[in-house]
């Protein structure tokens, strides 16, 4: 724990987030909701989103990282993007950034940590947790949203879920490499709309907020615009979104059916 973490977690607010890869045609997310409110039922639930890729650590990361900020201090953030569920990887709680974070130790929570001036890890005691009958397929239900309820309801101290620990597993999102006139960065997520969602972040790679670009994917270069609007139609775009990430667009089309990349493509960015 870093010199004097403990004052500067909050208390839990008693809202809770779900985060997950489940999607919402199985009744997993259903389920882990009930378990909160059966036994926690005055801590307000709210969804971040279950439409990560199945098993996608990297997307899981990303939206984490890039979604809470937007609610308050104090709220308990569950995750659970987990193709590793029952094996031998660590169950964590995070404190960092005047928020709390439970979920694997997978690299899920690790971006949230990397620009946090404090940070707290405690690994999940399941045996002190009264946590003993854990499927081996489902621990969002019967591991951490029982552990996140707690956490959002007060019932449980944060120092209490288990001993100090170190995140053993990296973010997976890969850093942004700068060379001499460019930026390197990666396709990582695509949103429901088929904007492709880089890992370049606008407020790090360009000199000032509106700096025009080029960017160079998929053997194409593509002008930056400032909205949608300002493409022609049909036109392949980058812009800034609402998350400052470096986006690929179509004007009223998907840069997802146009350009079909792999995940983890490459772009590059030159600032004009």
């Amino acid at each position: 724990m870093a010199a004097g973490a403990e004052r500067v977690i909050p208390e839990p607010c008693g809202l809770l987030t779900l985060l997950t890869d489940f999607g919402l045609t199985d009744p997993f997310v259903g389920v882990m909701k009930g378990v909160v409110c059966t036994a926690e039922p005055h801590v307000r639930i709210l969804d971040i989103t279950h439409g990560i890729r199945p098993g996608s650590v990297v997307e899981g990361a990303f939206w984490l990282e890039r979604s809470y900020r937007y609610f308050p201090a104090g709220t308990v953030h569950c995750a659970v993007v987990d193709p590793g569920v029952g094996s031998s990887r660590g169950a964590v709680a995070v404190a960092a950034q005047g928020h709390y974070f439970v979920g694997p130790d997978n690299g899920l929570l690790a971006e949230v940590t990397l620009h946090a001036p404090h940070v707290e890890v405690r690994q999940l005691d399941l045996v002190a947790l009264g946590l003993r009958d854990v499927s081996s397929t489902f621990h969002g239900r019967d591991v951490f949203c029982v552990v996140a309820g707690r956490l959002a309801a007060r019932k449980l101290l944060f120092a209490d879920v288990g001993p100090l620990a170190h995140l053993q597993v990296p973010s997976p999102i890969p850093g942004v490499v700068s060379e001499a006139d460019h930026f390197v960065g990666n396709v990582l997520t695509v949103d429901h709309f088929g904007n492709l969602i880089t890992s370049l972040r606008a407020s790090e790679v360009l000199p000032a907020s509106g700096t025009p670009f080029r960017l160079q994917v998929a053997g194409q270069w593509l002008r930056s615009v400032r909205t949608f609007a300002d493409a022609e139609p049909g036109e392949l775009v980058a812009l800034i979104g609402s998350f400052d990430a470096v986006e690929i667009a179509v004007r009223d089309g998907s840069a997802l059916s146009r350009l079909q990349p792999m995940p983890g493509a490459s772009v590059k960015l030159f600032p004009s």
